[in-house]
């Protein structure tokens, strides 16, 4: 196997057919629900479940829902801390706290617990707001890789290698302006909140390059678990 041709391959399948399912389903919810509109946003896919098959196939799949989000929310919290671990063990992030493994359980549990502090913020967030929050740094981090990809034409023309204007300055440029026009139709407070963690991301560069003088600490992303016990990265 050479992931160097089959993970791009991958992350194209998948956005493909990840895309085309969300198209489906979202097809099939106006037919079951025209307009989009509910009496709680919040509750909107048990409003669907229950008009689709009533009160009893609404309790299922609202219990269904539950169980799916606990076991998700577990993975993405686990995956998360050995990210945030691996970031703090290579200098990307405080290696005194995110560096860190529990001498008992041989686990990152302080990057657990922050990913816990974080997420309980979301208790006092409604489903629009989160969302808008997570499509925040999604919709950036697209803006990025566009400018990216600009830059990389730049830095190639200088160098006198000639590639494809289209594919390579002007797709990147349209995909800018739609994603930025998007970013801007975002709840004002997941802008507001998208800021702050910019922000804090900015004082943590800060403070990891000593004022901006030297080059940030690169993550080493082959090694995430290298250094985990075996049993530890079984869980």
């Amino acid at each position: 196997i050479d992931p160097r041709r089959t993970v791009p391959k991958a992350i194209m399948l998948i956005a493909l057919i990840g895309g085309g399912i969300f198209v489906v389903v979202a097809y099939a919810v106006q037919l079951v629900h025209p307009g989009g509109v509910f009496e709680n946003s919040d509750a909107a896919a048990f409003e669907i479940a229950k008009s689709i098959g009533g009160h009893l196939f609404g309790a299922i799949f609202l219990a269904a829902l539950v169980i799916a989000q606990f076991t998700s929310g577990i993975a993405a919290q686990a995956a998360g801390s050995r990210l945030l671990y691996a970031m703090g063990r290579d200098g990307v992030l405080p290696r005194s706290f995110f560096g860190k493994l529990s001498p008992r359980f041989h686990t990152p549990v302080l990057s657990l617990m922050a990913i816990a502090v974080i997420g309980l913020i979301a208790i006092f967030m409604n489903v629009a707001t989160s969302t808008s929050f997570i499509n925040f740094g999604a919709f950036l981090a697209f803006i990025m890789v566009n400018v990216s990809v600009i830059v990389y034409w730049a830095r190639e023309r200088r160098g006198g290698r000639s590639l494809n204007v289209w594919l390579y300055f002007v797709c990147p440029i349209i995909g800018v302006l739609v994603i930025g026009f998007l970013l801007t139709q975002l709840d004002v407070h997941a802008i507001t909140l998208g800021a702050i963690w910019l922000v804090v991301g900015a004082v943590i560069l800060a403070v990891t390059t000593k004022g901006f003088r030297t080059q940030p600490s690169e993550l080493a992303v082959d090694s995430v678990d290298s250094d985990l016990p075996e049993a530890a990265q079984q869980v």
